[in-house]
């Protein structure tokens, strides 16, 4: 018996899905970011786990806001870690004893940006520039072109 097989063929298309990014200038704290947002939209950030970058010893603070039942995946985080090394006594004749500090960066091109805010919706970019823009604690808030990242594998976190 000779059995007749068909073919056949399933179109796949892989879905482009553009991150939106968002840079935030500020001296606050990713958690006060975070809370406002919380307050002002209707957003849920809850903190997730740190970007560690052990060759360079920083952490750098994450905030996810996730909605699974339309697909919006938005997190905050920091770009910039700040941590004090420890101060050699060379000179006991300074007037006051600044602790010596070390930043490290996440994108090491954006030096002046203290957060982002990435996201796979656009319209909730759009919520979020509109809330912050009306924070008076925040310096500048702007969407990032997405031409102008070079590291694009520095912006999936798991």
């Amino acid at each position: 018996m000779k059995k007749d097989f068909k073919i056949h063929h399933l179109n796949y298309q892989e879905e482009n899905s553009e991150d939106h990014l968002l840079a935030i200038h500020s001296n606050i704290e990713a958690f006060q970011i975070a809370y406002f947002l919380n307050k002002y939209t209707n957003s849920t950030f809850k903190r997730g786990e740190d970007i560690d970058l052990n060759s360079k010893e920083a952490c750098f603070h994450l905030f996810k806001w996730e909605n699974p039942l339309i697909d919006i995946k938005t997190i905050l985080f920091s770009n910039k870690y700040r941590h004090d090394l420890k101060q050699i006594k060379l000179n006991n004749n300074l007037l006051f004893d600044l602790p010596l500090r070390n930043e490290v960066y996440l994108f090491s091109e954006f030096k002046h940006i203290d957060f982002f805010i990435k996201s796979n919706h656009l319209e909730t970019i759009q919520l979020l520039i509109k809330a912050l823009n009306s924070w008076k604690a925040l310096t500048i808030v702007y969407k990032v072109p997405s031409k102008i990242l070079k590291p694009r594998m520095n912006l999936i976190f798991n």
